[in-house]
């Protein structure tokens, strides 16, 4: 019986442990279930009420209208036209292969490509086509075929094609700025994208009047410039002018308020067209899109001989009274400065220096200047440093360490050589020599407004710094237009109007020394007494045998000056009728290439015309205007010998 009784014992104390065994494992199982719903519930819920979301609801997006980019006056430059983006939901398509030919024939799509996306099961909505035009919807909703959507998206437009291209920018096909100032006010012009929602079934299939979630899209704010549309075409057409004659590799030019360093055009040439830039060259789309006139340097030449007469004049080291003589060079450290008068200028004063254009005169000015004084004018006109310019990119320029600059570095750059400048920083400079003083910081932005009309932000001119006194400035005028009147800058005037202007020829130089490549320019203002605006002209490289700012820039600047002139109806002032005579363009330069010097210099005696010597051969190899130029009776004409 003990036996038995403990066999039932321990039959019974297993089943107890089996039965716990079980009681356990259910309650942990449970426990798991347990923590596992309390995860999925309190940690997970927005996780999984997401996807359910995507899985029973279709979200299409309302693309918000980019805002416009509009000129000084409201002009528009770019803005959006409606367009579509097109979908396909495969669950809803009854026929892939009449989809797909449909979207091939309306879009201009490849029908492989297309009917292999859109069979693809895996997702449940395809993007086809984006910025779909209103012409390729028309045609496809022919068709009435099931699991095709559209959605209204924009498109941007630019009315006047390849108008400052480099300035206004493009964006990519989402409507992002890439570029310019499409890219440099993206967060205003952008807007911000809306959406709605709406109910479907398990395969995807939308449920009739279930729209549940409906987001409104808030448009871009539009953007006013301090561009002109009227001067900015004026300045293209001449820098075109200048391509097909000059045949530069480049040429850029800047219209500058004076007294507000507002940008009233800026243009570089070759340019691109806004509306179909070419994506498939990317590197030849990058060069063009660069805007020359901020982000490249270069030696100035001549034009920066007004910077160096400015701080001369202010400081006191220099005064008009001077007298300076040119024979033809200077040595300094023992190295040979030329002046491009080979025979030199021989004695001349202060106006006479900067209307020759001698670079004798200018290494004297720097040095007089000393290290010191010349380092802290140049910091004062702001180079060296960025100007701080609403666009992306700006160049600070190059000037040498002072450390490292010896007497004849300091000589060159007096006449704009061994320091690199913008022409953005050039013409803001000079401007500040003109305008009585001020270093204005130069902008594109006017106002910023709402899709209502409101005023949302207004810019206004801002004063860098003082540069020079309002003496030294009122003397640079004076001089400014003497130059233009009677000297280098005579392609600029206009008769019956007060120009101002200065010419600069530079050479360019390589790995071996001087390339015998130049870049050719010219600054000038009007009125030349109370200067509004500031033209600058730049062309790198030309090639067609002329290289002096005189011939190659100037030209193209007064075609500019003459545009603004008309485009404000300013009526001409008084003029000396002997000054007018002497202005008309009524002498036919003869073609003196392969004469002897003695007989080209009695052939201009006898036209009255005037004329300068460079080199010391005795045949002409070239000349300056170039064969049948019309020119005045003053004119100037460069023969080169050698």
């Amino acid at each position: 019986m003990f036996l038995g009784d403990k066999i039932l014992n321990n039959s019974a104390y297993n089943l107890q442990k089996k039965l716990l065994g079980i009681f356990l494992l259910v309650t942990f199982i449970f426990v798991l279930i347990l923590l596992r719903l309390a995860y999925l519930q309190l940690i997970k819920s927005g996780w999984l009420r997401a996807k359910v979301s995507t899985q029973w609801t279709r979200s299409l997006p309302i693309e918000s209208v980019r805002g416009k980019i509009m000129d000084r006056n409201n002009v528009e430059l770019a803005t959006s036209y409606s367009s579509y983006d097109v979908y396909v939901r495969p669950s809803m398509v009854t026929d892939f292969a009449a989809v797909a030919l449909a979207l091939s024939e309306s879009i201009g799509l490849d029908y492989d490509a297309v009917y292999n996306k859109i069979t693809n099961n895996k997702v449940s909505e395809i993007l086809i086509k984006k910025q779909a035009t209103d012409t390729m919807i028309q045609k496809l909703t022919l068709y009435k075929l099931s699991g095709i959507y559209y959605s209204e998206n924009t498109t941007r437009y630019y009315p006047y094609g390849d108008l400052a291209s480099q300035v206004i920018g493009i964006t990519n096909i989402d409507n992002v700025g890439q570029s310019g100032l499409e890219m440099y006010y993206d967060e205003y012009l952008q807007g911000i994208d809306g959406h709605y929602m709406v109910d479907s079934d398990v395969r995807g299939v939308e449920i009739d009047n279930s729209l549940y979630t409906f987001v409104d899209s808030v448009d871009g704010l539009s953007v006013s410039l301090t561009l002109d549309v009227n001067i900015q075409k004026s300045l293209e057409k001449a820098l075109l002018k200048l391509m097909d004659e000059q045949k530069p590799k480049t040429a850029t030019g800047i219209v500058m308020g004076a007294k507000t360093g507002e940008i009233v055009a800026m243009s570089s040439k070759p340019s691109f067209d806004l509306n179909n830039p070419d994506r498939n060259n990317i590197t030849e789309l990058m060069q063009t899109m660069k805007n020359l006139s901020i982000v490249d340097v270069y030696e100035p030449g001549s034009t920066f001989k007004v910077l160096t007469m400015a701080a001369a004049l202010d400081s006191g080291k220099a005064h008009l009274t001077d007298r300076f003589y040119d024979p033809g060079y200077v040595i300094i450290d023992g190295e040979r400065i030329k002046c491009w008068k080979h025979t030199g200028h021989g004695s001349q004063n202060l106006t006479e220096g900067l209307c020759n254009s001698c670079n004798a005169v200018f290494t004297e000015l720097a040095l007089r200047l000393g290290l010191t004084q010349f380092y802290e004018y140049c910091n004062r006109f702001g180079l060296g440093n960025q100007l701080g310019i609403d666009f992306f990119g700006e160049a600070s320029g190059i000037i040498m360490d002072s450390t490292r600059v010896k007497n004849v570095d300091l000589a060159r750059m007096g006449f704009g050589q061994a320091i690199a400048v913008s022409p953005l920083q050039l013409i803001t400079a000079i401007c500040s020599v003109l305008n009585g003083g001020n270093l204005m910081k130069p902008y594109f932005l006017k106002s910023i407004f709402d899709s209502e009309g409101n005023l949302i932000k207004e810019n206004s001119p801002t004063v860098l710094n003082r540069t020079v006194s309002e003496d030294t400035s009122s003397k640079i005028r004076v001089m400014f237009e003497e130059v233009v009147k009677h000297y280098t800058g005579i392609g600029s005037f206009i008769e019956g109007y007060r120009v101002g202007g200065k010419t600069g020829t530079s050479q360019k130089y390589d790995a071996n020394g001087i390339s015998g490549l130049y870049i050719s320019s010219f600054v000038g203002c009007y009125p030349a007494d109370d200067p509004e605006y500031v033209v600058l002209i730049v062309a790198d490289e030309p090639s067609m045998g002329n290289y002096y700012g005189s011939v190659v820039a100037t030209p193209y600047a007064k075609l500019v000056f003459e545009d603004i002139i008309n485009y404000k109806g300013d009526e001409p002032g008084d003029t000396l009728e002997a000054d007018k005579k002497k202005m008309e363009l009524n002498i036919e330069l003869p073609n003196l290439v392969g004469m002897s010097l003695t007989e080209a210099v009695e052939l201009l005696q006898s036209l009255g015309l005037q004329f300068q010597i460079a080199g010391a051969g005795d045949r002409v190899l070239s000349q300056t205007p170039t064969p049948k130029y019309m020119c005045h009776s003053e004119a100037m004409i460069i023969l080169t010998t050698e």
